[in-house]
């Protein structure tokens, strides 16, 4: 049985992917981080770049195809995980703000 997963998904899943670059640069270029912030900065790009290898090697092992590309609601949840780091990286490990 099948999973519905509409297109604007992919879509999404693909926006999220992009944005993510601007906003980690953004983040370094804002703020100055202690051991916390940048073992929480190197999480969130580990995190993303595993997930990104994770949704490329996909197609090779999945069954069934979802919707475009094989990318559906699997992969938008995961790619949370480095958007979630890299705001605790913010609140937790930062020592100012960048003048």
């Amino acid at each position: 049985m099948g999973v519905y997963e509409p297109l604007y998904i992919f879509f999404f899943l693909i926006f999220l992917g992009l944005i993510y670059i601007p906003v980690t640069c953004y983040t370094f270029y804002k703020f100055k981080f202690n051991v916390i912030g940048l073992l929480f900065v190197i999480l969130s790009i580990t995190s993303y770049l595993l997930i990104g290898k994770y949704m490329i090697d996909s197609g090779y092992y999945a069954d069934e195809h979802s919707s475009l590309f094989g990318l559906g609601f699997l992969e938008l949840t995961l790619l949370a995980y480095p958007y979630i780091f890299i705001g605790l990286s913010v609140l937790l490990g930062k020592k100012g703000e960048r003048v």
